[in-house]
């Protein structure tokens, strides 16, 4: 066809319009089943993505049901998860504890004798170079309680496909058993023994058995002549008396003859009789014991052996002695010469035995009574330096209070006479003025902070508030009495919190801790305020702060007025937050460790509590003394 020169144009449009519907057909028909495929594929894949999610969280809500603390780091060594039980060991959230390192974050890590660990040490560090660490022991304080404990740490490194470690994961265990070896820390010069009282001079020496039980039962005292009796050296303080003196079957009778001793009379109460190491009978004489309130805490008992006190009680009862005379039975109405000497000798033995016993009753009497007005002379003591350590409180705060009210009025009386100098100049007058009022006020604050020291409150202004909102709203003020520089973080908790507290004195009081913290630490690091409610359902205050801490004798004295380590402090602010605690019923604790910052709180009664003894309640309370924990 093509050779003739003739062409079919009509036949091969035909064919070609043939090709181009077969491979439309192809491409539709690829184009379906592909686009099928896909869709299959797509649902799939977002299948895997399910699944995938559930796991996760199906593995996230394992991890934090776990009831161990789980915690997982990153290669740099910083937290990226940390179950619940890891919040609650390490006292910290997670807006708190993640991004920090392990050895930043938390305090007071060290080997179980107290030296510091390196940092590369740290089971962390070393499961991040490969290492798998087991059962690494070491102290380590939870930062919300402050409270030290021994931890086991088991950590392992994390590593992905390619073999490469990606992170470290740890698993820690409070622990009370030490089982990794220690080094002993050199021991501390002991401290110089404290010469002994004449009570216990007196006790240790007497020749007699004398034992100092409470009111449970629970041996407090032995003098070695009680140890001796009993056939034991030592170990015999805070044992049971009754399950060292007394047979099984008498124990019960015994304890109630004790318990019977605290509430009888000098001389009423019932004797106890035991046996001795060696099987020998005893009787011991109770006497009660009373506190500085004359209330009966302690029983003594003077124990006597029986076989030197059996002639007297039993020698009217004795049988009469077989007659010295081998006579027989129908000689016996004569007369025989040696009765009257038989019956002299039964005689003098009975009086004998008797006048030894009187002598060791009166002698046991005697050392009772010696003990008894020993023991009355030392609370006498006791209370006298009391008496003497109070009037040295009642001087400090009067020098302080004139200190302080001299500066005022010198700033007053001044301000006063170069007023009446300088009568014509008015802007001078009114600078003068104000100085004088501004001191004026000053003094007013002063008097208002020690009036609420030093006298009974006003309970007419307690109101049943929820706390936390309350402290919430002050997070304005705090901050800024803080300043930039300082790290404050305020946390409340998420359920109610009421209180019958004073707002004033609940403001007043937290500002003052804050103003404290912030002091403490030179206007840098960081201060923490929480309100927190604890398992006995009462509401605890805190505020803490890094600063340097308190030695024994500053936290010994940190709550008395006008004391302050300070020269431009007025001493006041502790002060006025136990009169705030003391005036909504609660306790304040100081609790600081040189070097570790301080802690102070402020545990108040939940409003129920109070509500239900509110008809009782007539506005007095007892005023606790500031709980100070070393």
């Amino acid at each position: 066809m093509f050779l003739e020169g003739e062409v079919n144009w009509t036949l091969i449009f035909g064919i070609m319009a043939v090709v181009g519907y077969a491979l439309a057909a192809v491409a539709l028909w690829f184009a379906v089943t592909h686009g099928a495929r896909h869709a299959s594929a797509s649902d799939q894949l977002d299948i895997v993505q399910k699944v995938a999610e559930s796991s996760d969280r199906r593995l996230f809500e394992t991890m934090n049901a776990v009831p161990v603390a789980m915690v997982e780091t990153d290669s740099t060594g910083k937290f990226v998860f940390a179950n619940r039980a890891a919040h609650q060991l390490l006292g910290r959230r997670d807006a708190e504890l993640l991004g920090l390192r392990f050895h930043s974050a938390t305090w007071g890590i060290t080997f179980p004798d107290g030296k510091p660990i390196p940092a590369d040490l740290l089971p962390s560090a070393r499961a991040l170079r490969g290492q798998t660490v087991r059962g690494f022991q070491h102290l380590m304080m939870n930062a919300a309680t402050r409270k030290k404990m021994l931890v086991s740490v088991t950590a392992m490194p994390i590593e992905n496909e390619r073999g490469q470690i990606t992170g470290s994961i740890a698993a820690i265990v409070e622990t009370d058993v030490l089982t990794t070896p220690a080094i002993e820390p050199a021991p501390p010069p002991p401290p110089p023994a404290a010469p002994p009282s004449l009570a216990d001079r007196v006790f240790d020496a007497a020749s007699s058995a004398l034992v100092v039980v409470d009111a449970d039962g629970r041996i407090r005292q032995a003098n070695r002549a009680a140890l001796i009796m009993l056939g034991r050296g030592e170990g015999v303080t805070g044992s049971d008396f009754a399950d060292l003196f007394l047979p099984l079957d008498r124990r019960t009778e015994g304890r109630q003859a004790l318990r019977a001793a605290l509430t009888a009379d000098d001389g009423e109460a019932a004797p106890i009789e035991t046996v001795d190491a060696d099987g020998a009978g005893i009787r011991w004489t109770l006497l009660p014991l009373t506190d500085e309130t004359d209330r009966p805490d302690a029983v003594l008992l003077a124990g006597v052996p029986l076989a030197d006190i059996a002639p007297a009680q039993t020698g009217s009862e004795t049988a009469e002695p077989a007659p010295l005379s081998d006579a027989p039975e129908d000689d016996a109405g004569q007369d025989d010469p040696l009765d009257p000497v038989a019956e002299a000798l039964q005689a003098a033995q009975a009086d004998f035995a008797r006048r030894e016993s009187e002598i060791l009753a009166a002698h046991n009497q005697a050392l009772l009574d010696t003990v008894a007005e020993a023991a009355r002379a030392e609370q006498a003591v006791r209370a006298e330096l009391e008496a003497e350590r109070r009037m040295a409180n009642v001087g400090r705060l009067a020098g302080g209070v004139t200190h302080d009210f001299n500066a005022l009025l010198g700033v007053m009386t001044s301000a006063l006479d170069m007023m009446l100098r300088h009568a014509d100049e008015p802007e001078r007058i009114r600078r003068l003025g104000q100085a004088a009022l501004a001191a004026g006020q000053r003094g007013e604050r002063l008097t208002r902070r020690l009036s609420a020291f030093s006298q009974d409150e006003d309970r007419t202004n307690l109101q049943r508030l929820d706390v936390g909102i309350f402290l919430a709203g002050l997070e304005a003020k705090l901050r800024l009495l803080s300043g930039p520089s300082i790290d404050l973080m305020i946390e409340t908790p998420a359920q109610p919190a009421f209180a019958r507290i004073d707002p004033a004195a609940f403001e007043a009081a937290v500002l003052a801790l804050t103003r404290n913290a912030v002091e403490a630490s030179n206007g840098v690091g960081s201060v923490a305020v929480r309100l927190a409610v604890m398992a006995d359902d009462s509401l605890r205050l805190s505020v803490r702060d890094s600063g340097p801490g308190m030695d024994a004798d500053t936290l010994r004295r940190a709550a008395e007025p006008f004391f302050t380590t300070r020269p431009d402090a007025a001493g006041l602010g502790l002060s006025q937050a136990f009169a705030f605690a003391r005036q909504s019923s609660g306790v304040l604790a100081i609790d600081s460790t040189p070097g570790e910052g301080a802690e102070v709180s402020v545990t108040l009664p939940r409003a129920e509590q109070q509500d239900a003894d509110a008809s009782e309640n007539t506005g007095q309370t007892d005023e606790p003394a500031p709980e100070i924990a070393s």
